[in-house]
């Protein structure tokens, strides 16, 4: 009988924390910061001689070896510094509309995951009164995007705006190279569109719209703006859904 495959080697899952750029200016870190402190002490069991990575947010990486571990404080030294890696060859902007606070987390969460850039809450004439955002709820989709960037090894801190309204959502996105409004009806295919285009942008905004969809009125005046709209085939999806969709079709098809 042949002998049984050699079990595979496990990748070890490196454990990356994005922290203020100010922090890794040296190679002696001193972070003030109690959650942090908390997550590699308490909750992963860390301690002096373990090695972390440490983001800075803007494309720089630092492998980091634990010195000192306190209630509030991490002490530490850089062994090494790289650029970051994770992310695309396109900066992506996202422009969310609001619609129910879990569904907008998850589309959020899952656009950070795949490489976009820039997430804008954007106010739609059918967005719903109670979809508003506070402060309180922007800090919270702050620590979602924070995570869900260490969790999908990005290199660079996605950035989440204020809430704005459509016309300043167009005037925002028309200054991207490629700039796109999600159309369920009658509107090229968004993979045509790409396919079509000569070159790769290096830059792209992708509007979507809420739950009720996209006025006439809006389609004007984005396309005044020069934006295009595109389909995402002929099955209407979700207001949560389509943005993703769209997000991963236009990563996967700009990506090397």
């Amino acid at each position: 009988a042949a002998e049984p495959a050699p079990p595979r080697p496990r990748m070890k899952n490196t454990l990356r924390f994005f922290v203020p750029p100010e922090a890794l200016r040296s190679d002696e870190v001193r972070l003030a910061d109690q959650g942090l402190a908390h997550q590699l002490g308490r909750v992963l069991r860390l301690g002096p001689g373990d090695r972390v990575l440490l983001l800075d947010g803007l494309g720089a990486a630092c492998t980091v070896e634990l010195l000192a571990l306190g209630r509030d404080e991490v002490r530490g030294r850089v062994v090494e510094r790289a650029a970051a890696a994770g992310e695309p060859p396109v900066e992506l902007s996202v422009y969310l509309p609001l619609i129910r606070p879990e569904r907008f987390e998850w589309a959020l969460q899952k656009c950070v995951e795949l490489g976009a850039a820039r997430l804008v809450p954007v106010a739609f004439a059918r967005s719903l009164p109670s979809d508003r955002a506070d402060p309180r709820r922007l800090e919270r989709w702050r620590r979602i995007v924070r995570e869900a960037a260490e969790q999908s090894a990005r290199g660079v801190l996605p950035q989440v705006g204020e809430p704005i309204p459509f016309a300043a959502a167009c005037e925002a996105a028309a200054r991207a190279e490629l700039a796109i409004m999600l159309w369920e009806r009658e509107a090229p295919h968004l993979s045509a569109l790409l396919r079509e285009r000569p070159g790769a942008p290096a830059t792209c905004a992708l509007l979507s719209g809420p739950e009720g969809g996209i006025t006439d009125e809006e389609l004007t005046a984005a396309r005044a703006r020069g934006i295009m709209p595109a389909s995402l085939g002929p099955r209407i999806l979700r207001a949560e859904t389509a943005p993703v969709a769209a997000a991963a079709l236009l990563i996967a098809a700009l990506e090397p």
